[in-house]
């Protein structure tokens, strides 16, 4: 590319002036609502979350959200509170997960005020959650994350059960979800995977009459037994190729240009 970028007044443009600039990023949200598209297909009968953690990847979520929502997207996860509240505010009727869990008690009236939903991944969340009552009878819904082999978040598997039986007869708190992360799922033939799979469908027979989600973008195209009832996808809904050594499905949703500032002809042999 060379001379000015071009000046497009009808379109949205942030920063600094086009013509001015040295640089420039378009996010094609029509590839991004078609991607969404893709992985509903691939992951059916199971529904598809909307990964918007870090304002969307970096590409905004107040323009990425609302796209999702039109796509058919009805349940987000973010990575910090600050994240939720502001998505409740795009997106007033989704259903939205915090995915770093329960900051601590001081943290718990926000989650309640904006009906944002913990991923409880520790005893101290489980602990901060079932002491918070903002009504006695509030159910207090929330996600479960049990480790699987990532070694990263979440209750490990012995934690899980134990807090599912404890909980079938307190009822001190209603988990929505039972989730955990796959590691190695970009590689489809890793072993790890198998494990991890193997071990999620022991927990769950502790949690019955909840949804479950177990795949991330690259689990989304292993075999059909790692959807269960909910995917989240994240890098391969902004374009990103999910399972390494495939040829990428996923329409290109980031485009990232420099301006070419001179072109310069050097003689071989000089420095």
């Amino acid at each position: 590319m060379s001379g000015w970028l071009p000046f497009e007044p009808d379109a949205l443009h942030e920063g600094a002036d086009p013509r001015l600039a040295g640089g420039r990023l378009t996010i094609d949200l029509a590839a991004l609502a078609a991607n969404y598209r893709l992985l509903a297909r691939q992951a059916a009968p199971a529904a598809v979350a909307g990964v918007v953690k870090a304002d969307a990847y970096g590409l905004g979520a107040g323009h990425v959200a609302p796209v999702l929502w039109d796509a058919g997207c009805r349940t987000f996860f973010v990575a910090l509170p600050e994240e939720g509240i502001a998505l409740r505010a795009i997106l007033p009727e989704a259903d939205i997960f915090v995915l770093n869990g329960l900051f601590g008690p001081e943290a718990a009236p926000a989650y309640g005020e904006y009906r944002l939903l913990p991923v409880l991944g520790s005893p101290t969340d489980l602990s901060c959650w079932e002491a918070f009552g903002w009504d006695d009878d509030a159910p207090r819904p929330c996600a479960i994350h049990v480790d699987t082999g990532m070694n990263r978040l979440g209750l490990t598997p012995e934690e899980a059960v134990a807090f599912a039986e404890e909980n079938a007869l307190t009822g001190a708190i209603t988990p929505r979800l039972l989730m955990s992360h796959l590691a190695c799922a970009g590689d489809p033939d890793h072993p790890l995977s198998r494990r991890q799979l193997e071990s999620f469908q022991a927990v769950r027979q502790a949690f019955s009459g909840i949804d479950s989600s177990l795949a991330n973008s690259s689990g989304t195209f292993l075999c059909a037994d790692f959807a269960f009832d909910l995917v989240r996808p994240g890098i391969a809904l902004y374009g990103g190729r999910p399972v390494n050594g495939a040829a990428n499905p996923m329409k290109t949703v980031v485009t990232a240009e420099a301006r070419v500032m001179q072109v310069r002809q050097a003689k071989a042999g000089e420095r």
